[in-house]
């Protein structure tokens, strides 16, 4: 009479103490009064629901309002690469790439601060020009 193991209903030989299929343990004596194998119920797959690497911290800042105002009122070129840089870093943290994500938030950061530094040096650089050729004026 033909074994089966009664995990997986696959035949197994005389003497094999372990199912070659499932690996489950076949008992020594198997009293079974079918001839035919009954149709085991086939195991479902198990399935793994796929882990995330959850964030270290939390979301950075996109510094994209600080962006938009250093472009309207500081340095055009420098604003535009803050904006561009800015809206990086949402997508980027939805994404999960979190790492890539706090690198466009430092460079949108960066960038504006960069703008708000050129707008106030030629600020400054402007009145002390101005008021030089005021000073000069004044000799004649």
């Amino acid at each position: 009479m033909t074994r089966f193991c009664t995990s997986c209903g696959q035949p197994v030989n005389d003497g094999v103490r372990f199912c070659t299929n499932c690996g489950a343990a076949i008992p020594v004596e198997q009293q079974t009064n079918y001839s035919e194998p009954q149709p085991q119920p086939q195991p479902q797959p198990q399935y793994q629901q796929q882990q995330y690497q959850q964030p270290l911290g939390i979301k950075p800042k996109s510094y994209l309002v600080l962006g938009i105002l250093t472009t309207i009122l500081c340095c055009i070129p420098f604003g535009i690469v803050s904006i561009i840089q800015a809206s990086k870093v949402d997508n980027l943290w939805n994404a999960g790439r979190y790492n890539e994500a706090q690198t466009a938030s430092n460079k949108a950061r960066n960038w504006a601060i960069a703008a708000m530094a050129t707008s106030l040096i030629s600020t400054i650089l402007y009145i002390v020009l101005m008021a030089l050729g005021v000073v000069a004026g004044l000799d004649y």
